[in-house]
Formats: C-alpha cells, structure tokens, sequence
C-alpha cells in the first residue's frame, strides 16, 4: 500500500540561498501579519525541504491532512505572498495524485492528474496545458516525456512523481516529502508563525489526552513515556508490556475532528514500536492495535458475555477544547473498563498462551516457545485443523469462480500448515534452532530495557545477560 500526503512545491524563481530564501519567506509572513515565535506558541508551522541544485522548495505541515483545504488555500497565499509559481500535490490514493499549479498570482493555472486517473474521474480527466507546464521543463526534460509519465499506469504513484519531479526540475526526493518525513532529515527548517500578538496556547489533543488518561492510569501504574507522541504503559515483572494511545479520525462533516483508541499486548521479547510516531504508521500497526479490532477479536474468540462495544470512535467541534475533554473523558468511560478488565487478567507469559492464537497471532508464536508449550500448541493444532481445512475447502468448491483452483489451494493449505507446525517444533527446547532463537530473544529483550529506560520507565533488574 503507497502512502497518502499533501505537500507543496515552491519555485525558487530568484534563485535564493537557504538562508536567503527563509529570511525572505519570514520577511513576507511579518508583511502578511505573522510573526515568528517558539513551537509551542505557534498559529501556523511550515516545514521547509531544500534539495542542493533544485530550483523547488518544498513546503509542508503537520496540520495538512490529505488533500484539505487549508493547504491549497496555504499553496495559493504563498505563491501570490513570494510571487511565484506553486504546485500542490496531493496524493489521493497509492495509484493516483493530483497536481495543481498556482501562478504568480495566487490563482490556480492548471491541473494535471498522474496515475489511475480513470478510476477516480472516470472520463472527466483534465489534460495538461503545454502552454503553461512547458516553461517549467528542466533542461533534460521533454514535452513527450511529460505526457508520457502522466500517462503511466504505475501500481504506486510515488514511482511516477519520483520520474516527473526532474523532468520539471524539481526533486525527485523533495515531491515525496510530508510531515512524518521531517524528524530525521537534516535538509529541513520548521517555522512556527503567530498573528500579531501570541494569543492564548490552545489545547491540543495530545495535552488532552494525557491529562484525562493521566488521572486513570498512573495510580493503576502506567507510565507516560517521554515520547513525542502520548503512550501510556506499563511493565509487569520485567516481561509483558501493556499500552494505550490514541490516533486520530477524520469526521465527514469538517467542523469536527476524532480519535479513537489503541491498545498493545506485548513482551520484552519482542521488537517494540517507533513511540515517537503515532499508532497508525505501518511500522507500529504490527504492534498497537485498534481497539475496536482488538475487542472483535477478543469478543469471538474467548467467548465473553458481554457485547463487543458498538461506539469506538469519539467526535468533537475543532478548537472547542471542552467538547474534546469531555470526548476523551466519555471514551475512558465506555471503553476504559473493557481494557482494564483484560489487561488485569493477561499479566503474564502462561495468561498470554491461554489468551489464544486467533487473537494475538504475532505475539502468541513466541509466547508458545517462550513458555515451553510447543508440544500442547501442536496437539491442539492437530486437532483444529481438520475442521479448518474443510471449511476452506467447502468454501472453495462452493464458488464457482475458484473450481479449476480447489486441489491447488488445497495443497498449499496443507504445506502452509506443515511449514507453520514445523517452524515451532525447531524451536522446541534441545532442538538446535531453540538456542538461537532463545539468544535472538534475550538480544530484543535488552535493546528494549535499554529504549524504555530511556523513555523514563523503571525495571527490577539493571541487567540482564545475553
């Protein structure tokens, strides 16, 4: 799955330095009424890329969701503000961005679509004027070449925005650049702007969020990490890990925004999360989950009493900073209970194993190894996987689409099954693959004492020997 991000390019025209170009951006914000200030005062942050010989400069923010409104009336203003040409992407889907090109004028000149186009605008599809984008060619570049990346059909949009950014002399790094990006790039600059007077500091979800959680959670012994994004957690007996965040959610009407919570089950001995991102960026999806996926999960397969909740999500009008306590505080309310109550009864490796494969997949492979029970995982898998076999196999004879494929799928199933319950007899204790693995896991176990302690979180023990 590609990535989805808005970010905006910004044409060099005068040929600036770095310096020579944020004095001159700054120079016009204070024009415009904005004044620079510290991070945490500020109204608008804009976080610019430079690339050495590129005549773009990219421009982004973390308040720029995909596509919204705030960043093609920024792209505008800035372009009519520096008196120059600008170009919004916008990345709709993993096949398909739009590029909109501003002039000089703040006024939008062109459109131009890359990728599936026609799954999206069916035959509406805007064409390129060559009047206004040929100006731009770089010096390489060609008039064939630029109709012809717009005419790709590439599976991920990304590779036809890497080959077009040189052909109108961006670059091809900068054109895939968004706000998550910026932590570890050296060739960025982050600029906090406030109108006129500093006004009062509005609350932002993630001050919210770890004052109303805050109150429940660390009498119970949850620690709030010191992470650039909120993550509550506790460690129980050096060994199993509990988590709880959040992530936000988009609202179809734009005066609202949401959140929704997320929960992780985990062990020492495991890989943990980026804790400075936030729960829904694909390195951490393998570890936090949402809850409402967590509790379907747990609902089904341990057979509770109670319903699976029906309201996971929580909404609250932009800025109004008391909707959103009281949003956050009606979540800790309704779900809160929920996710005591199981991490109460899942304190250890043998609660881990008995909270089940269907569950927690990922975790509960190293939780069957780890608590020496390979020899009971298998039976049991021995004796499920009958049943499980001929509900696929009823399923697939009853399509018709998928006749001509039963006997292979059938057999695939079977060596999918056989590789699988192979893979945790090598790990049985005395088996020569059991003491690699024990080392690989002591290895995680350390580097991961080692990240949280540094993150301000306590242990029993100061060592532990690999």
């Amino acid at each position: 799955m590609g990535n989805f991000f808005t970010s905006t390019q910004i044409r060099n025209n005068k040929k600036l330095s770095r310096n020579e170009f944020i004095e001159k951006f700054c120079a016009e914000m204070s024009f415009e009424g904005y004044m620079l200030c510290d991070s945490n005062e500020s109204e608008l942050s804009y976080i610019l890329r430079f690339a050495d010989g590129c005549d773009w400069v990219t421009i982004t923010s973390e308040a720029y969701e995909q596509g919204n409104e705030l960043a093609h009336k920024d792209t505008g203003r800035i372009a009519k503000m520096l008196g120059t040409n600008c170009v919004n992407t916008v990345v709709i889907d993993s096949d398909c961005a739009i590029m909109e090109l501003y002039d000089e004028k703040g006024k939008k000149a062109d459109t131009l679509i890359l990728g599936r186009a026609d799954d999206y605008f069916g035959g509406d599809i805007p064409q390129p004027s060559e009047k206004i984008w040929k100006p731009f060619l770089s010096k390489d570049g060609t008039w064939d070449h630029f109709i012809e990346i717009c005419s790709n059909d590439e599976v991920f949009v990304e590779d036809s925005l890497s080959e077009f950014a040189p052909v109108i002399g961006m670059n091809s790094s900068n054109i895939l650049f968004s706000a998550d990006d910026a932590e570890k790039d050296e060739n960025t600059f982050t600029l906090g702007f406030a109108k006129r007077a500093i006004k009062e500091k509005k609350l932002s979800l993630n001050a919210a969020f770890k004052s109303v959680y805050g109150e429940l959670l660390e009498p119970k012994g949850f620690k709030l990490l010191k992470s650039k994004y909120p993550y509550f957690i506790r460690v129980i007996d050096d060994e199993v890990i509990q988590i709880i965040s959040f992530m936000k959610e988009k609202a179809f009407d734009h005066k609202y925004e949401g959140f929704s919570l997320c929960i992780s089950l985990n062990i020492l001995e495991r890989h943990l999360i980026e804790f400075d991102k936030n729960p829904s960026t694909i390195s951490n999806q393998s570890c936090m989950m949402p809850l409402i996926s967590f509790s379907h999960n747990y609902l089904l397969n341990i057979k509770a009493k109670n319903n699976a909740h029906k309201k996971f999500s929580f909404y609250y009008t932009k800025g109004n900073s008391e909707e959103m306590r009281d949003a956050l505080k009606q979540s800790q309310k309704e779900l809160m209970p929920f996710v005591l109550e199981v991490f109460e009864k899942n304190k250890t490796l043998d609660d881990l194993y008995q909270l089940g494969y269907s569950v927690l997949p990922g975790l509960h492979k190293d939780v069957v190894i780890l608590t020496h029970n390979v020899d009971e995982f298998l039976a049991h898998r021995e004796k499920v996987f009958p049943d499980e076999f001929q509900r696929m196999v009823k399923a697939l004879e009853s399509n018709p689409f998928m006749q001509s494929m039963v006997e292979k799928k059938k057999s695939e199933a079977i060596e999918k099954n056989n590789s699988f319950n192979q893979w945790f007899a090598d790990r049985s204790p005395g088996k020569e693959e059991y003491e690699s693995y024990m080392k690989e896991k002591l290895t995680i176990k350390s580097n991961n004492i080692n990240l949280l302690k540094n993150l301000g979180i306590t242990f029993k023990k100061e060592i532990y020997n690999i």
